[in-house]
């Protein structure tokens, strides 16, 4: 047994149960709860615009419930000092690794208790989704030779997901709306398996953008529209056309593209797979490229002409513009802002 002196929690802080590991200040948490209740207004408001009816609201309550507990991790997770907490909770004993890695499970029986929305086969996905991904964590070693084991934990958690393996997991609403909450498990998983129980370097994944920062990512998604939106057109792949609806739902849209997809895949792309590469490489410039190419080839299977070449080059124009923010400014918000000003502008004034 151990023998760490725990100090007890400050003044105004809420300790949760099992010690000082992790301890949220009042106004961190009113600052919580208020972010989650801006998103998921967001959320209802495109999901309104999609066109739920009434009659499903209870449903919708209910995995919109499921989409804020899950999104609760998030804070702790890229929290410098919290991780460094839970890192010295779970080392060298496993049970508690797999323990931890399974509560983000635990929302989604509120998701489940909806009729019909548990399968046997969607459950057992999900089940398998967190298993797999924990066990290699757990066994493959750490220290030389690290980063084949890093990139098998990453690969088994983004790659199900691309390929889209979890439709039965989420049967409502139809059409697929309800596979929104794999992009925030995905996000826990991804953090707490490669920054707590991996030990992997989480210097750049900081949400709190600064003046020089905000300045790289506007700079940076000019310069790739001054060249992407050209080459988009010229190529056939874009074409003009204004999709606006009015402040609100583009507002909503806006930070439902950037906490569902920008976020998550800037995390993956940028946070662990840019940081692996630099890691194995040592160079730079040559894991922006390599990784900017991955990024790519991730969008060759988007679109109703998949695969689309134009895509994946456009894609990893892209992926060269986001990169070069996070070497930049070593801040994953950064290049996340700049990846949703490329995908809110799409989605507003182009087609393709």
């Amino acid at each position: 047994m151990s023998s760490e002196h725990h100090e007890p929690p400050a003044k105004n802080e809420l300790a949760f149960p099992g010690g000082p590991y992790i301890s949220v200040s009042a106004r961190a948490l009113a600052v919580l709860l208020a972010g989650l209740g801006l998103v998921l207004g967001a959320v209802l408001v495109v999901a309104r615009q999609a066109g739920l009816t009434f009659a499903e609201s209870n449903a919708l309550v209910v995995s919109l419930a499921t989409l804020a507990l899950i999104l609760l991790p998030l804070p702790v997770l890229l929290s410098e000092h919290r991780v460094d907490r839970l890192r010295r909770w779970v080392d060298g004993r496993p049970s508690r690794a797999l323990g931890l890695a399974a509560l983000p499970l635990a929302p989604f029986f509120l998701y489940w208790a909806v009729p019909g929305n548990a399968t046997p086969i969607g459950v057992a996905r999900l089940m398998l989704y967190v298993l797999v991904p924990t066990a290699l964590a757990v066994l493959l070693p750490l220290g030389r030779g690290r980063a084949v084991g890093d990139a098998l934990v990453v690969a088994t958690i983004w790659l199900p997901v691309e390929l889209r393996e979890f439709r039965a997991s989420f049967p409502w609403p139809p059409g697929g709306s309800g596979y929104l909450l794999v992009a925030p498990l995905a996000m826990d998983l991804l953090l707490y398996l490669m920054l707590v129980v991996r030990r992997f370097d989480g210097s750049g994944l900081r949400m709190k953008l600064r003046s020089p920062d905000l300045a790289a990512a506007v700079g940076a998604f000019a310069s790739f529209a001054a060249v992407g939106i050209p080459l988009g057109l010229r190529t056939g792949f874009l074409s003009f056309g204004i999709r606006a609806e009015g402040p609100v739902p583009v507002l909503a849209g806006a930070a439902v593209t950037f906490l569902f997809t920008a976020l998550p895949e800037e995390i993956l792309f940028r946070g662990l797979v840019q940081g692996i590469l630099e890691n194995w490489f040592r160079r730079p410039r040559l894991a922006l490229g390599v990784a900017s190419l991955i990024f790519g080839a991730a969008h060759l299977n988007n679109g109703p002409n998949a695969p689309d070449w134009r895509y994946f080059a456009l894609a990893t124009l892209a992926g060269i513009a986001y990169g070069w923010v996070y070497q930049r400014t070593r801040r994953i918000s950064a290049s996340a802002l700049t990846h949703a000003l490329v995908d809110v502008t799409w989605s507003i004034f182009l087609k393709g």
